[in-house]
C-alpha cells in the first residue's frame, strides 16, 4: 500500500505536470522544465547499454542529482540546497551517486561520447536543465561539454 503523503505527491505532480502540458504542448517553452535530469539520465542510460540493470527512472533521478549538482559547480544553486535536494532523491529510492549507480561502472570518456550523440548540442555545447533552487529549474542554453566531463569525472571519483 502507497503511503498517503506519497500517493498526495504523486496526484500534485501529476496535475502540475497536466498543466504544462496543456499550455505547452509542443515543448517550446515551460514543458522542457520538465526534462530536469532526462539529459543526464539518457546519457547513462545509453552508457549502460540500455541494459536492464539500470531502469529509466533510476537514470533520471540520477541525473536530477547530476543537474543539482552541476549547478552548484558553476554557482546557480547552494550546495546546502542541492544537498537537500539530493537527500529527498534518496529519500524516494533512488540513488545520487554516480558512483554507485546500478549498471557501472560508468567511465566518463562514455558518458561524453552519449552526450555528444544528443540531437541538441551544438559546437561542443549542450543545453542543459538546471536549476537556481528547489523548485527553479531553467534552461542553461550552453553547457560546455569539457566542463561537463570534469564534473563527472570528479563525481566518479567521489565516493
Amino acid at each position: 500500500m502507497v503511503p498517503k503523503a506519497v500517493a498526495q505527491a504523486v496526484a500534485i505532480s501529476c496535475r502540475a505536470k497536466a498543466r504544462i502540458v496543456a499550455e505547452d504542448e509542443r515543448e517550446g517553452g515551460v514543458r522542457a522544465l520538465l526534462n530536469l535530469g532526462h539529459t543526464f539520465g539518457h546519457t547513462l542510460e545509453a552508457a549502460n547499454g540500455y541494459g536492464p540493470a539500470l531502469l529509466h527512472g533510476e537514470a533520471v533521478g540520477t541525473g536530477m542529482a547530476l543537474a543539482l549538482k552541476y549547478s552548484v559547480r558553476l554557482g546557480l544553486m547552494s550546495r546546502e540546497e542541492a544537498d537537500r535536494g539530493c537527500g529527498l532523491i534518496r529519500a524516494g529510492g533512488l540513488e545520487t551517486d554516480l558512483g554507485r549507480l546500478a549498471g557501472g561502472p560508468y567511465r566518463t570518456t562514455d558518458l561524453i561520447e552519449a552526450m555528444r550523440q544528443d540531437k541538441k548540442v551544438r559546437t561542443g555545447r549542450l543545453p542543459l536543465i538546471l536549476a537556481t533552487g528547489l523548485g527553479k529549474a531553467f534552461i542553461h542554453e550552453n553547457a560546455d561539454l569539457d566542463d561537463v566531463a570534469a564534473f563527472l569525472s570528479e563525481e566518479l571519483q567521489t565516493r
